[in-house]
Parts: C-alpha cells; structure tokens; sequence
C-alpha cells in the first residue's frame, strides 16, 4: 500500500471535552504562526459520549487565555485517523498504549507492511503527563492549561523539526510570465 502524505496531528484524551480540544486550539494557533498551514490538527477522544460537548471551563479557559474556540464537537477516535496521522498526542501514558495497539491493528488492516511509531504520550515529548480537570474547579482547567501551552514548543521540536515543517508550509505558485510581444511578432500576424 502507497502511503500518502500524511498531514494531521491528533491530540487525544479520554472524552475529547477538556484536555484535547485545548491542546488542538493551542497547537493550532502556533503552527498556523510559524506558516504550516497545510498541517492539519485535531483531537479525538477514546470514549465519546454520544452529543457530548466541549467542557464549559475548557471553553471559558480558553477565552480567558485569548483563544477563540469556534465549532467544536468531540469526535471519536477511528481507524482512519490512526491510519493518516504524522503524529498521535496522548494526554497519559496509559492513553499512548492502548493507542500504539490500536494504531498497530488498524496500519496492519490497511495493508501497511513497514510501521513506524507516532504515537507518543504528552510525557514522552514534554516531560509531564496532563492530567483530566474534570469536575474540577476553573482554577484547575487554567492549571491544567498552563501545562498543555508550556508543553507545545517541546512537542513542536520533536515532532516538527526544521526540515519536517517545511513540507508543511505552502508552495507559492510561480506564474509564468506573459509572453510579450515584439513588433516583429505583431508586423507578421498582420
């Protein structure tokens, strides 16, 4: 199977309502200032509630931070996802395992015979694990906020290195000059 260029990083945490959507928002917002703007990023979670929503404190934390949050509706982690995906961002360790098995299944589905790892927990990449807010109070979720921002930049150098982020950043189109015509050319068209 040909593998195509892949263009998405996935955050992911248990129900994509707190800790992902924030670190999608972050992470969005600084790739799209360093110019990646075909890289895509999202997040997932590993068990969605059916009309679950965005956490209401990850929404005023966000907007307190100076973020805009848009349309957000979590999603489930799927098969595609894990197939198309430069790189997997879970919140825990113990997320990033079942993840790799998961990845695993899926790539093998997919007719994938050389599998690279790209799943990796926050840890790996930041050196902490992001631990779930939920039902906590808004001072946790600024915490838990502080945490996921003060993490990008590692994650950004071990997941976008100089020579990667290239392949992110958008082509400029070269026109082609028009061609002019001499008075030669116009004296033998008439």
């Amino acid at each position: 199977m040909k593998t195509k260029k892949k263009k998405k990083i996935v955050f992911v945490c248990t129900g994509n309502t707190c800790r992902s959507p924030m670190a999608e928002i972050v992470f969005r917002r600084l790739v799209n200032e360093m110019g990646l703007t075909t890289l895509k990023i999202c997040s997932a979670g590993l068990q969605v509630a059916p009309k679950s929503k965005i956490n209401e404190k990850s929404v005023q934390t966000l907007i307190d931070k100076g973020f805009e949050i848009g349309l957000f509706k979590p999603k489930q982690i799927d098969e595609k996802l894990l197939v198309e995906s430069l790189a997997i961002v879970c919140m825990t360790d113990v997320q990033r395992d079942l993840l790799m098995d998961m990845r695993w299944q899926a790539m093998k589905a997919a007719g994938e015979e050389e599998i690279e790892n790209n799943v990796y927990s926050f840890s790996e990449l930041a050196g902490y694990e992001i631990l779930d807010p939920y039902g906590r109070e808004i001072d946790c979720y600024h915490y838990v906020f502080e945490l996921i921002a003060g993490g990008m930049s590692a994650i950004i150098e071990k997941l976008l290195p100089t020579g990667v982020r290239e392949k992110y950043i958008p082509k400029k189109r070269s026109s082609s000059p028009t061609k002019k015509r001499t008075k030669k050319k116009v004296e033998q068209d008439a």
